[in-house]
């Protein structure tokens, strides 16, 4: 149950990233990085993938080589816009998009029974497939 939730956080997070600069308005540059690395190293190659495919596994690798790339070139103590001008939310955006597509396509574990594979419940958010853009 844990690694099924905590999959179905990191989707969530993955939501977050795909909306590129509008998560970085709404929620700002704090919330931006520690969102994402409250689930993944800020150093190194991530090892922790709860209740993923070893695919899911490496598109989240390669978000995370991303978001480590941007925190080490980001002054924290800039403001949102100016992140945005950096250009990295945009440049996370499709790699987040893709990472989360590939997981939704499997499917949102439950929250309350444990699953071998994902019952596919509704899960919120918008749909970034390529038929959808």
């Amino acid at each position: 149950m844990v690694d099924q939730r905590a999959r179905n956080r990191i989707m969530e997070q993955l939501l977050s990233l795909a909306d590129g600069d509008a998560n970085v308005l709404a929620f700002g540059i704090v919330d931006y990085f520690e969102g994402f690395f409250d689930w993944f190293p800020y150093e190194g190659d991530p090892t922790w993938f709860p209740a993923m495919t070893e695919e899911e596994a490496a598109a989240l690798r390669e978000v995370c080589r991303m978001m480590q790339a941007a925190n080490d070139a980001t002054d924290r103590h800039i403001s949102a816009e100016a992140l945005i001008a950096t250009g990295w939310p945009g440049r996370v955006a499709p790699v987040a998009r893709e990472a989360l597509e590939l997981m939704r396509a499997r499917g949102h574990f439950s929250e309350e029974k444990e699953e071998d594979i994902p019952t596919g419940l509704p899960w919120p958010g918008r749909d970034y497939s390529a038929s959808s853009l």
